[in-house]
């Protein structure tokens, strides 16, 4: 089935009816551009009510910048009523994926992603799963093309930005499909936005989680894990996760922390050969959900209703799990940072 068909179909699933539009958890740029354009293929092409959807926290820096900025259209999902709706999608997250709010109890009608996909889309109307897009941006990118769609500037800069973001500047898991939608979105770009959503001020906490993870980060031979702890902010975890990978001496970064409910853990690797979505979800086999790409991974592990006893081995148990599977078990963990103190010493 061509696009064009495929925006046929999902016309026939979401006309005359109001539709929620639902993104994974602390959602990325690349979840919510690509929702917004769903959002706007739904209103536009069908003249359907739609609606776009996070649970959890918008609460990096530069995903509160990007929605502020590019006037978006996204409401938390507790603030909304779901029995209003008809029908609902998920976008760059999928059905019992442990990374998104919809109650278990209610079926998705579309699914649109670029992650492996799941059992639970069995009985799925639309599902839409690309394992050689690098983002959910480009996927709708090529959808609002096809439809004959105009993408304003800020739709093409919240687009831009999706695809860039999950492909690390058109690196990571980019691939010809992921060049051509940046090239057709480039002219109309707002840079001046872009780069003031790229690069926002940051609030003190942000210096202080970021320096509890050099200071909490351990080489274990070609593998840095770091445990940050509880925060307020989680999406610190996977941003100290891309940031350690940049080390020259590892192959492998680990990171994890803790909110009120969830431990939550991100891993990405340098090596090609290898699947960190798929070492996510053995990380968590029997205690949570998780997913990925080759090169990154994710999960969450519900803590909320246990002991702080059983969380904390849950814990370290993850990070014995992981540990094993890089090869580094029985390897003494050293500092990434040396101690100074002596230097404070002599001031």
């Amino acid at each position: 089935m061509n696009n064009q068909d495929k925006i046929a179909a999902l016309g026939n699933i979401v006309s005359q009816k109001k539709v929620l539009i639902l993104t994974h958890n602390n959602p990325d740029p690349d979840a919510i551009a690509a929702g917004w354009a769903l959002a706007f293929l739904i209103r536009k092409k069908f003249k359907s009510h739609a609606q776009l959807a996070y649970g959890g926290l918008i609460a990096r820096a530069e995903n509160r910048a990007m929605v502020r900025m590019l006037n978006i259209d996204i409401q938390p999902l507790e603030s909304l009523n779901l029995s209003d709706f008809d029908v609902y999608a998920l976008v760059d997250t999928q059905p019992r994926a442990g990374n998104n709010s919809l109650p278990a109890h209610l079926k998705p009608s579309i699914v649109i992603d670029h992650h492996g996909a799941r059992k639970s889309l069995q009985g799925v109307d639309f599902v839409e799963i690309r394992l050689d897009y690098g983002s959910s941006a480009t996927i709708l990118t090529e959808y609002l093309l096809q439809a004959g769609l105009p993408i304003s500037r800020a739709m093409a800069t919240a687009l831009y930005l999706g695809l860039k973001t999950d492909t690390q500047n058109l690196g990571r898991h980019a691939t010809e499909v992921d060049y051509n939608a940046a090239v057709a979105l480039y002219p109309k770009v707002q840079l001046r936005i872009l780069s003031h959503i790229e690069f926002p001020d940051l609030a003190r906490e942000y210096f202080i989680d970021f320096d509890r993870g050099l200071h909490e980060a351990k080489i274990f031979g070609k593998v840095i894990f770091c445990d940050l702890g509880h925060l307020t902010n989680t999406d610190m975890v996977a941003l100290m996760a891309d940031f350690f990978l940049r080390f020259a001496e590892i192959s492998w970064s680990f990171v994890m922390g803790m909110s009120d409910s969830s431990l939550i853990f991100s891993l990405r690797t340098k090596r090609a050969n290898l699947n960190a979505g798929q070492v996510a979800r053995r990380m968590v086999k029997g205690l949570g959900t998780a997913g990925g790409h080759n090169r990154t991974g994710g999960g969450q592990i519900r803590i909320k209703d246990i002991s702080p006893e059983r969380a904390e081995k849950m814990r370290q148990s993850i990070q014995k799990r992981f540990l094993r599977y890089a090869g580094q078990e029985n390897t003494p963990g050293v500092q990434l940072l040396p101690d100074m103190s002596w230097i404070q010493g002599m001031t």
